[in-house]
């Protein structure tokens, strides 16, 4: 019997264990909810958070956002490796760069080591997207920026709080350097309070249960996770399988990117090549290693069990193949600000490629459009700087048990559409228009999901903007399979304040004048199976539900 058996707990104390922390992260959630201030945060959920063993592995995480699922332990390791012996009871640390673990500059990670009997005993931490952390664009992002240096504050891992207290000097430089401070301290706080809430949490925990049960806890919990998706994997055929996808552009304009994914499962292992995706680009669609690595950990839950714990054991059973340069990997100091929109073909592109392994896992593609804005405004309340910051789902792809689902954030996305009226009471923007596009959605036996129409009306003076989008080129929409039919592609529109469109690409940041416009029609998902095979009951719900054009 080895050594790690004998030290094994018995099933039902690991499970009550595992369910505290589980819930402790969950809870932390509730927190930073309840207590921030942006709508990004409080209304739209683009957060997520954790707790982490003293190494900074990664033992359990709430599921808010897929596509930050295993990303910030990377965020915890650097804190280590940067600060080592210098970490002390009450520090808590902030850090958003790209090239240290973290995804792009607007997801801030707060984190705090938990000390017992005066010993680094593990982490909380929470990341949050913000409205603004500087830069040359409000919304600090922007398609075509060229270097991580114009994508506001970067951030190595610094101290927010010192032994307890405030760091004022950090404080500082954060409110002269972003837009909207008042917004980006309020929600650091709120981090910091769902921090400590987690920290009690682990703490009380330990009290229970004792240091050497948690620990032992937190090394099972990635055995566990490990163990299953191997068990999951062994289950499936051996195969390999390969697709390709492409982004629009390279985010300035230039030739569409590509995304190149080659599978190959082998007993309970499986390998992931990504050396087959487009050099890194020259603008701000280029993926740090953090957010690939997230996405790796999805697909690896999506293609085994979704219900899976999502630490660091998942990433175990699998060979990845990235080289630096890559647009999955680049070298600093590529532009990532929105590397988001690449995670999103990422994953579509590696759900179709497994399909060529297990053709019973074959799903119609997925909106990957995720078009986002961001407005510099003046909120018509308080009279004070704002950034609307929002995100556009789309159309899921239909499946062999049923249709798609409509206008919803897909894949690694997870973010709820803004409120009108959060939009119109914080920012001089009027969400004029939100619906359902008819006949947007892949027709089949089974349809794909319908995409979203959404119209923003800038006021009383021009406003700052960036706005982009994908799979505006309808070669790139999305398809269907098993013989159902495409999804209708994206559409970026602008008209002037007398309603005359205005020629704009689908990626831009601009002026828009007072009255102007700025339309978006994301894209369906891919239907299933032939159209023919439809059964009559669903086509009557289709023209009773208007989804038809």
């Amino acid at each position: 019997m080895t050594a790690a058996r004998r030290r094994a707990l018995d099933p039902i104390t690991f499970e009550l264990v595992h369910a505290a922390l589980l819930s402790a992260a969950e809870e932390m959630g509730g927190v930073l909810k309840r207590s921030s201030y942006s709508p990004i945060i409080r209304d739209m959920e683009d957060f997520s958070c954790a707790i982490f063993a003293a190494d900074g592995d990664l033992v359990a995480q709430a599921d808010y956002i897929p596509a930050q699922l295993g990303a910030m332990s990377l965020v915890v390791k650097s804190i280590l490796t940067r600060w080592g012996s210098e970490i002390a009871d009450g520090d808590v640390f902030m850090a958003n760069h790209p090239f240290l673990g973290a995804m792009h500059t607007p997801d801030i990670n707060i984190i705090t080591p938990v000390f017992v009997g005066g010993r680094l005993f593990g982490w909380t931490g929470a990341t949050a997207h913000h409205l603004d952390v500087g830069g040359v664009n409000p919304g600090t992002e922007g398609p075509a920026l060229e270097q991580v240096y114009a994508e506001g504050l970067v951030l190595a891992p610094v101290r927010l709080y010192l032994a307890g207290r405030e760091n004022r000097d950090v404080i500082s430089i954060l409110t002269e350097n972003i837009r909207d401070p008042l917004s980006t301290i309020s929600d650091l706080r709120a981090q910091r309070a769902a921090c400590l809430l987690g920290s009690a949490r682990l703490r009380e925990t330990i009290e229970r249960w004792g240091a050497p049960t948690v620990r032992t806890v937190f090394r099972q919990a990635l055995d566990a996770a490990e163990r299953a998706v191997r068990a999951a994997l062994a289950e499936l055929p051996d195969g390999e399988g390969e697709a390709e996808g492409f982004m629009d552009d390279d985010g300035r304009g230039g030739p569409p990117t590509r995304i190149h994914v080659r599978l190959s499962k082998r007993g309970d292992e499986l390998a992931i090549d990504l050396s087959g995706c487009a050099p890194q680009v020259a603008g701000a669609l280029n993926v740090p290693w953090a957010s690939t690595r997230a996405g790796l950990v999805y697909a690896v839950r999506v293609l085994t069990d979704p219900h899976l714990s999502s630490n660091e054991g998942v990433l175990r059973p699998l060979h990845v193949v990235c080289p630096l340069g890559n647009v999955l990997n680049p070298r600093p100091p590529a532009a990532v600000s929105v590397r988001h929109n690449t995670c999103q073909r990422l994953a579509d592109t590696i759900v179709r490629a497994a399909a060529e392994i297990w053709p019973e896992k074959a799903v119609g593609g997925s909106s990957v459009a995720f078009f986002g804005i961001n407005v510099e405004s003046v909120s018509p309340v308080t009279g004070h700087a704002s950034v609307l910051s929002d995100v556009v789902g789309g159309g899921t792809g239909a499946h062999r048990g049923g249709d798609g689902i409509d206008g919803v954030d897909t894949y690694m996305s997870n973010v709820g559409l803004m409120p009108v009226e959060v939009a119109e009471t914080n920012y001089s923007v009027r969400i004029e228009r939100t619906e359902l596009i008819a006949g947007s959605q892949g027709p089949g036996t089974f349809e794909g999901g319908m995409g979203i129409r959404r119209d923003y009306r800038v006021l009383d003076r021009p406003h700052r903007a960036t706005f982009y989008g994908e799979q505006t080129i309808p070669e790139f929409r999305p398809r269907g399979v098993r013989g159902g039919g495409d999804a209708a592609p994206t559409n970026v529109l602008l008209f002037d304040p007398q309603g005359r469109p205005v020629p704009v690409p689908p990626k831009v940041s601009t002026t828009l004048e007072a009255g102007s416009l700025v339309r978006v029609e994301t894209s369906g998902g891919g239907g299933y199976g032939p159209p023919e095979g439809r059964a009559p009951g669903l086509r009557d719900a289709d023209r009773a539900d208007a989804r038809l054009p």
